[in-house]
Order: C-alpha cells, then structure tokens, then sequence
C-alpha cells in the first residue's frame, strides 16, 4: 500500500506565510492607532501679563500634548515624588494661576492643555510633603487610569 502525501509547491506556501504576516501585521497597526499617549513637560517661567509686563513670580508650567489618534480627558494633575513614592494631587483650581485650563478637561487629537502654578506654593508643599532637595515630576491621570508622568525636574 502506497500512501502519497501532497504538500503542494513551494511558491504556494510562501504566500500563505505571507498571507499569514501580512494579517498580523495589519492587526498590529490597528491595535496600536488605539494607543493612549499623552506628553507631559514640566518647566519653570516669568509670567507675562495683559498689558505685556514681566510678572517678577516664577511659575511651573505644566503642558500636556495628546498624541493619541482620539480626544482623552485630564481627570487629575499633580506632582510625584518617585523615590518616596507619593503624590501631590492638585484636584481643584486653587494651585493653578489664572489662566490654566480647569480641572477635568477634555484635550483633543494634537492639541495641548497647560496648567500652571506657583512655584512658591509647590516647593513649600514639596519640601513639606518630601523634604529639602527633591527631584519631582508633574504626572496627569486621564479617565481610562493610565498615569503619564513628566521628566524630573529639581526643586
């Protein structure tokens, strides 16, 4: 008895290898459209007025980028300490200066939303919260939980 087995050519199963990779790759590209990514970059600033006069304060200046491919919501703001592993939540508009966006807000595709404080306020807070010399980082949760976090900046 003579059993033939036929695995077809060899140009018939690349292209179902290739059929194969191209699915998973283009599952790919599709899941990661749906990635949340959010840009925060903490900095120091004078402030400028109205009428184009220098504000001798100093400030923190907190601006979140979406780079996500949809609207995401800034539900919560603060600063985090990494190596005490705590957190300073600014939950109202009593920390931001004038002029800030409100507490949630919701950021479209490429657009930004700025909160700024005043850095007097901030590093008394810190230094009260963590102690002299810290390294802190402003962080935003948006309302699926994920927390973005910016670089350390020393207070």
């Amino acid at each position: 008895m003579n059993i033939n087995i036929d695995f077809g050519n060899l140009w018939d199963a690349l292209s179902a290898i290739g059929t194969i990779g191209a699915v998973i790759v283009s599952l790919w590209l599709a899941s990661r459209e749906q990635k949340i990514d959010f840009s925060v970059e903490l900095s120091s600033a004078l402030g400028i007025r109205d009428n184009d006069s220098v504000d001798e304060s100093v400030y923190l200046y907190a601006e979140v980028l979406n780079k996500s491919k949809f609207p995401l919501t800034v539900e919560e703001v603060g600063f985090y300490n990494k190596k005490k592993s705590k957190r300073i939540v600014v939950l109202d508009q009593r920390y931001l200066v004038e002029g800030s966006d409100k507490i949630p807000t919701k950021v479209d595709t490429l657009e930004t939303a700025k909160y700024i404080f005043e850095q007097d306020k901030i590093v008394k807070l810190a230094k009260k919260t963590w102690g002299e010399n810290v390294k802190i980082r402003a962080y935003v949760r948006d309302t699926t939980k994920k927390t973005h976090y910016s670089k350390k900046y020393k207070i």
